[in-house]
């Protein structure tokens, strides 16, 4: 089988137990005939390097190998890097048998969209998700701020990642009722199988009395703060033992802005001076055996964990682990036979189990290490897990149809469709059209090239005053499947509803008369919409001209956050043409140009969603004089509040992350990329008489009326 691994941990670069996991599996996998590709990002690298040994090949590339630093943050351009060096090596060496990844960062976001938008490198690619280490369920143990751009949108695309994945496998059961606390896992293959382990040494019968390590980085998830309470609890009362803490203690816990260690010696400085706690720090991996081989037990006290391999390492090494009930751990030890369990939410119990393990006499704790020993042979063996792993494989194998239904992370309910005469798989284009002349050409032209033919094309002037831009539309009148329909000016919103109600085809795509589209862009958004049941409109990357050279890459839209800013480029969507005449009509009363993103919203809370292809298929024009240069705070201020007031159901239904997100990054009207970090600066001024005064005196003169408005809008729209 030609299998390949996505991974953001490899040796020898990495050490952590994704690395460690990866290492094994490609081990395995290419020990039983599998070819295997592991692909890894190395900023190192300039842009792709691929090394590899018998069975084994390693892809290393820079993770803004497509440039795109100033128009993604770090782990959503990480994750888009990974489907260019994919598609990369599909389109020179055709496709693998299975794409396995790791949920961590949600690398195989931009993969698994790519996928079910139905883009043909991947077609019957299944793709598998090894469940490890999600941040959306790590970061809140850790108090971290998960509403807070960029790991909001990090922990998003972890969720849909593992929504839209083929197979899910995790190493633990405790691991999937996790993830369950935080979304629904999708009904897709999914199985429990052992990460695999192959001891480079073997186990050590000696040990001293006594000697109690924890070994394993500072952090909150790992049970670091209740170790030592528990410790400081029992020194107070006499214990006399010291404690051993072996890793890294650079972990920041963020309701302090402090290191794990800067806090533990703050906390615990006089235990650290007595030698009761004693602080190794972090250690190469190799020297794991050096470290533990002489330790009386291991403990693993984490609230939260999957299947660490610490627990792996010390059993195998013949060491009694001390674990807690909290994480996967409890599914590798029994109970006084190969290690011993405690529950963090039975405090006494682990003083309870540590007198216990002390108390053993050294036949016991060889016998019991012992018993840990032979189990992580029989558990973890290549041979085991391969069996299972290979077995889940095959069966996955056999279905490669892929699915017709987006994975959305919320689906709110099925919605209906007007009945509607339309010619089936046509594409009708409205242009909206006001004193335009001068691009029109422009716009019509990216149309005629589009690689999709079957187009009909509606001009609807809104009763244009410019005479140039009038006879320019008389010159297109002539042209084939050009049609030009004048009225009286009813304004941009009154406009998209008369021509998406005029056209014929079966689907719908509104284009700006200065605007351009790529020549795939219709193909490729048609393709997702016939190919999903529940897409009903399709956007994708934008990339502005003229003024700006910026590129805007869109996203999916899903609340909350869409609720607090419009995610996708909403005046170039292709819709089902019923769908957007039954939810998603413009709305004058929005104005300023938001009609789009309202009616997005529309669309969204009557359960028509939508994608976005992920490329740079449109092309928005970025004029002097245009409606972007023109919006300004109080235009958006007043045109999200009718939004928000007009759809408080819907919103209502997403109060709570809603106001998590809006708390964390403040108003949406502030940024339009949640990948990237906002920084919020708040001043509170309290008033001035004086100023109250002046301010009253401007109120009543017309001429210093006029001039402080112009200084004021000035100064909101820097």
């Amino acid at each position: 089988m030609k299998y390949w691994i996505l991974t953001t941990e490899y040796p020898p670069a990495h050490g952590g137990g994704i690395s460690t996991y990866c290492f094994f599996s490609a081990q395995m996998l290419a020990a039983k005939g599998y070819a295997v590709s592991v692909f890894v990002n190395d900023d190192s690298k300039a842009d792709l390097e691929i090394t590899g040994s018998p069975g084994i090949r390693v892809i290393r590339f820079n993770s803004n190998r497509d440039q795109l630093e100033q128009s993604l943050g770090y782990t959503a351009r990480l994750s888009y890097a990974f489907a260019g060096v994919i598609r990369k090596l599909i389109e020179e060496e055709g496709k693998p048998d299975c794409i396995e990844s790791q949920d961590y960062l949600g690398i195989a976001y931009y993969i698994t969209q790519f996928k079910h938008a139905g883009y043909s490198f991947l077609a019957g690619v299944p793709i598998v998700l090894t469940l490890h280490s999600p941040a959306f369920v790590y970061l809140a143990y850790n108090r971290v701020p998960v509403y807070r751009f960029p790991d909001f949108w990090t922990c998003e695309m972890e969720k849909q990642t593992i929504a839209a994945a083929d197979a899910l496998i995790s190493p633990t059961d405790y691991m999937l009722d996790e993830i369950k606390k935080h979304m629904a896992l999708p009904a897709i293959p999914t199985a429990t199988i052992s990460n695999p382990f192959k001891p480079p040494y073997a186990a050590h019968a000696g040990f001293v009395r006594n000697k109690i390590v924890y070994y394993g980085k500072l952090s909150p998830q790992k049970g670091s703060f209740e170790l030592l309470e528990y410790f400081k609890k029992l020194w107070d009362t006499g214990f006399t033992h010291a404690l051993h803490i072996i890793g890294g203690t650079g972990i920041v816990f963020h309701p302090e802005m402090k290191t794990m260690g800067q806090l533990v010696k703050e906390w615990y400085g006089s235990y650290i001076t007595r030698n009761l706690l004693q602080l190794h720090g972090k250690i190469d991996p190799i020297a794991i055996e050096n470290e533990l081989q002489d330790a009386h037990l291991v403990i693993v006290p984490s609230i939260v964990d999957n299947m660490p391999y610490v627990v792996m390492e010390a059993m195998a090494l013949g060491k009694i682990v001390l674990a807690s009930v909290q994480g996967g751990q409890s599914e590798m030890l029994e109970e006084g036979v190969s290690g011993f369990l405690f529950d963090h939410r039975q405090p006494d119990s682990f003083a309870s189990q540590l007198t216990k393990i002390l108390s053993l006499i050294n036949e016991d704790v060889q016998r019991i290490g012992a018993a840990a020993c032979q189990r992580a042979k029989q558990l973890y063996s290549f041979d085991n897990v391969f069996m299972q792993k290979n077995n889940f494989l095959t069966a996955i194998q056999i279905n490669k149809t892929g699915s017709n239904h987006f994975p959305f992370l919320q689906q709110e309910k099925t919605p209906q469709c007007v009945e509607l005469a339309a010619t089936p798989l046509l594409l009708s284009v409205v242009i909206p059209f006001y004193n335009m002349g001068e691009y029109i050409d422009e716009c019509v032209l990216s149309i005629k090239n589009a690689t999709y033919k079957n187009i009909e094309l509606l001009i609807i002037n809104d009763g244009s005053t410019d005479a140039a831009s009038i006879k320019k539309l008389e010159q297109l009148t002539t042209r084939e499947n050009i049609t030009v329909v004048h009225r009286e000016n009813r304004g941009l919103a009154d406009t998209r509803n008369y021509g998406a109600a005029m056209a014929r085809g079966e689907f719908l795509a509104f284009l700006d008369a200065d605007d351009k589209v790529a020549p795939d862009y219709y193909e490729k958004a048609i393709a997702a919409l016939v190919k999903n049941d529940n897409v009903f409109f399709v956007g994708a990357w934008t990339q502005y001209f003229e003024n700006s050279k910026v590129v805007w890459p869109t996203f999916t839209p899903q609340p909350p956050y869409v609720l607090a800013h419009n995610p996708v480029n909403s005046s170039g969507l292709v819709y089902k043409r019923a769908a957007f005449l039954s939810g998603g009509l413009n709305d004058k009363k929005v104005g300023y140009g938001l009609e789009d993103y309202d009616s997005v919203i529309q669309m969204m809370s009557k359960g028509f969603n939508g994608i976005v292809l992920p490329e740079k298929l449109f092309y928005y024009r970025v004029r002097s004089g245009s409606m972007f240069r023109n919006i300004t705070r109080e235009k958006l201020l007043y045109a999200n509040r009718y939004i928000a007031e007009k759809h408080q159901t819907y919103y209502a239904a997403f109060a709570v992350p809603l106001m998590n997100l809006l708390n964390a990054n403040g108003p949406g009207y502030l940024y339009d990329n949640p990948t990237f970090e906002v920084h919020i600066h708040v001043t509170n001024k309290p008033g001035n008489i004086y100023f109250a005064r002046l301010k009253a005196m401007v109120k009543k003169n017309e001429t210093l009326k006029r001039l402080a408005l112009q200084v004021l809008k000035i100064k909101l729209n820097r």
